[in-house]
């Protein structure tokens, strides 16, 4: 017997399997899912239901409003110093943490006095 011919006799017993299994599979979801529709049990709190006001607010209104509680958090900053934020404004000038507070002009120029200090033109 060649591969093929097995190929050929393995195909409708691996089709009648799936035509069984996904079936099976369904009901078995349903039937496993039935416990959550149990009551609450004795003992807990019954918790009153959602109106759909409340549920739209939840949904809706929460992410909303933490969105523009982001954007004012980072706008505002900007806004107190008195930048523009607007799409077509003059870029800001660019700044530079920890560095000289003069600029560019207080940094020693590649004339130093001291040659071969490192940098890219360090010699050995």
């Amino acid at each position: 017997m060649t591969s093929m011919t097995a190929l050929k006799n393995l195909r409708p017993v691996v089709r009648s399997s799936l035509r069984l299994a996904v079936p099976a599979g369904v009901v078995l979801t349903v039937l496993l899912a039935g416990p959550a529709m149990a009551d609450v049990p004795e003992g807990w709190s019954d918790p009153d239901d959602v109106s759909a006001m409340q549920f739209l607010m939840l949904l809706f209104l929460v992410p909303v409003g933490l969105a523009l509680l982001i954007s004012l958090a980072v706008y505002l900053p900007a806004l107190a110093r008195g930048e523009k934020i607007a799409p077509n404004s003059q870029p800001v000038d660019d700044q530079w943490f920890g560095g000289p507070r003069g600029g560019r002009a207080e940094l020693q120029s590649s004339d130093a006095e001291e040659k071969g200090t490192g940098g890219a033109s360090g010699t050995w």
